[in-house]
């Protein structure tokens, strides 16, 4: 990006540290402008607002010049046993901040000369991969870093209860291989997928496990020695026991322990450590000299923090993997989120300044993000070029779904759950409702808004800028930078199609859930009545009534399969789900023969009209009900 370059760490080569330029002086201040003296005064008093509400413990660690300046343990790594959180010794899983060293592991590749950014990765890959690619044109290493491969994401055995479930990495990078749905370059879609792909990369040039190489080549140069990137730990096995606890929030304002998370696809999040350790990796990010714990040339360093991909010239965006922050200076780092723990580092380079915040509660925001916002400050509002010069805001209303979706498994629909919606409010001005969250943005480069106030600490980090790529039909795509793209509705989930599936899904739900009831009733009442009536319209009879029941049990068979799915939580077993998929197809075999020799007895049967209706209006409730559930890949199989 041209309007905020990296900063070096040193002016001059060789120079010693009385000629460091002015811009590295010791700062009293946090990049916010809270004063050093205050810092844990300012921390103590925004944490302690949500420990034991949003997570039963945290840990803070701050760093500042090369040195730790702040390290603080929050609440209880152990509820029930009481046991506090130590930065030094409580271990947390870090999730998504370990892909981090896996773009660092790449980074070291490219400074040996073994890797090269922009070269397809097809050479490094088996055949069995290769072969499921459906884009032609080349992806690369870049790609993978900026989550712009083009990947669908699965939800499924992402994370395992057990460590027994988890094999090697190639094992997993071929099984668990999601479709690549958008063409490489052109969208973002996080992908933990991606990331494995990449450390699996790694271990073929390497010729190491990528649990051995970021041992050998990270956590062992920096001294991290209360870390470990293997998915069971398995390598250190004594961190187990000084592992925190994970919990899920619940509605009564508790918590409930949860499973720790074993990765299949592990170098995207499996690293376990403590607060102590993920500072003494961000100190290395941000050296005071010319030298580097992790590089042979400070320049791969500075290359590595350098911006490598972003959708618009003033948006920050991904810097070889990691993501940029909008503070008041420039900050790059990574979220990450396990089934039950939730974590964040960022560090600002040009101050060499950082944060990591490790929680042992799922999905936990208002620390990992607020205090981020509360430490790194905001950044200004961009000059805005003349109104005259901007298109009108109305052009870009509508509803938009995340490209970081499952496009062929069922899971699809939990994309259409959490869309933006994007409201003119003038001109230059919209409303932006996601996540539950509302912001107000104004225009100040045509089609790139920004957050008008504020606003909520998540709403700032990941959604500070939006830009609005046009092409011929209108938006293509709604870009943050981050993340994921969103995408316009199109084809048959346009907004007319979905509310079609709605009414359909909830006719069907409504009748058969009631009619096997009403049959059944209606059957005890009619049973001592006697009544003469041929062979064929016995069999009539017994065949309509077996559509309904079939229709019900396809009914039933996948409410359990989505509330199976919603108790897995993060969980999601695809192995465990399947046979849900299995029933759909042989119900859907068993309702069609059904309904095929109903249609031919007719000819032997004389039906009241009002009958042949009701049973025309069933059968084409059931064909319309499965046209649903097989239009949003219930019967699909991955």
């Amino acid at each position: 990006m041209k309007r905020i370059a990296f900063v070096l760490s040193i002016f001059l080569l060789g120079t010693t540290i009385f000629y460091l330029p002015a811009s590295y002086a010791t700062s009293q201040k946090t990049p916010s402008g809270i004063e050093l003296s205050q810092l844990e005064e300012r921390i103590d008093s925004f944490v302690e607002q949500f420990i034991g509400i949003t997570t039963p413990g945290a840990a803070i660690t701050v760093v500042n010049e090369g040195e730790v300046i702040f390290s603080k343990g929050y609440g209880y790594s152990d509820i029930e046993n009481k046991i506090p959180v130590d930065p030094e010794e409580t271990i947390f899983e870090y999730g998504s901040i370990s892909k981090l060293f896996v773009w660092t592991a790449a980074m070291q590749l490219v400074e040996q000369g073994k890797l090269d950014l922009n070269t397809d990765i097809r050479t490094y890959l088996p055949d069995e991969i290769n072969e499921k690619l459906l884009f032609k044109n080349s992806i690369t290493m870049n790609n993978l870093m900026s989550h712009t491969a083009g990947f669908e994401d699965y939800y499924f055995d992402l994370l395992m209860p057990t460590p027994n479930q988890i094999g090697t990495l190639e094992d997993a990078v071929v099984r668990y291989q999601p479709h690549q749905v958008y063409e490489p370059g052109t969208i973002i879609a996080y992908s933990n997928y991606s990331t494995a792909l990449a450390a699996y990369i790694i271990e073929q040039i390497t010729g190491q496990p990528f649990s051995n190489y970021e041992m050998e080549h990270i956590f062992s140069p920096l001294s991290m020695s209360q870390t470990s990137g293997h998915p069971t730990l398995a390598d250190y096995p004594s961190l187990i026991k000084k592992k925190a606890k994970g919990y899920f929030p619940n509605q009564e304002g508790d918590f409930k322990e949860g499973p720790w998370s074993y990765i299949p696809l592990y170098p995207a999040g499996s690293v376990n450590g403590t607060a102590k350790d993920l500072a003494k990796y961000a100190i290395a990010l941000m050296p005071i000299g010319s030298q580097s714990l992790i590089f042979k040339d400070r320049n791969t360093l500075d290359d590595m923090l350098t911006q490598s991909y972003s959708p618009n010239e003033y948006m920050l965006s991904n810097a070889h993997g990691f993501w940029e922050y909008a503070g008041s200076v420039r900050g790059l780092g990574h979220g990450g989120n396990t089934a039950t723990m939730s974590a964040n580092l960022i560090i600002v380079p040009e101050e060499r300044f950082g944060v990591i915040v490790l929680t042992n509660a799922s999905g936990e925001m208002a620390i990992t993000y607020g205090l981020m916002k509360l430490l790194l400050g905001t950044s200004e509002t961009q000059n805005e070029v003349s109104k005259a010069d901007l298109p009108s805001s109305r052009e870009i209303e509508g509803m938009y779904i995340s490209a970081r979706q499952s496009i062929t498994t069922y899971t699809e629909l939990l994309g259409y759950t959490m869309p933006i919606n994007v409201t003119a409010i003038g001109e230059n001005e919209i409303l932006i409702n996601v996540y539950g969250l509302e912001g107000r943005y104004t225009q100040i480069q045509p089609y790139l808004y920004q957050l008008s106030s504020n606003g909520n600490p998540i709403l700032y980090s990941e959604f500070n800028k939006i830009y609005f790529e046009m092409d011929e039909t209108g938006v293509r795509r709604v870009t943050t930078g981050k993340i994921a793209d969103y995408l316009p509705l199109d084809g048959d989930r346009q907004l007319p199609w979905l509310i079609s599936s709605l009414v359909i899904a909830g006719v069907s739900i409504v009748f058969f859930a009631i009619a096997p009831i009403v049959l059944f009733l209606k059957r005890i009442i009619k049973r001592n009545k006697s009544k003469s009536e041929s062979t064929e319209e016995k069999l009539e009879k017994r065949l309509y009534r077996g559509s309904i029941f079939l229709g019900s049990i396809i009914l039933f068979n996948n409410i359990l399969l989505i509330i199976r799915s919603m108790m897995s939580q993060s969980m999601l077993s695809y192995d465990g789900l399947k046979i849900h998929l299995i029933i759909n197809w042989i119900l859907l075999v068993g309702v069609m023969v059904i309904i095929v020799i109903n249609l031919y007895n007719w000819k032997y049967v004389k039906l009241k009209k009002l009958k042949k209706i009701i049973r025309i209006a069933t059968y084409a409730l059931i064909i319309l009900f499965i046209a649903v559930l097989y239009n949003w890949n219930y019967f699909n199989f991955y």
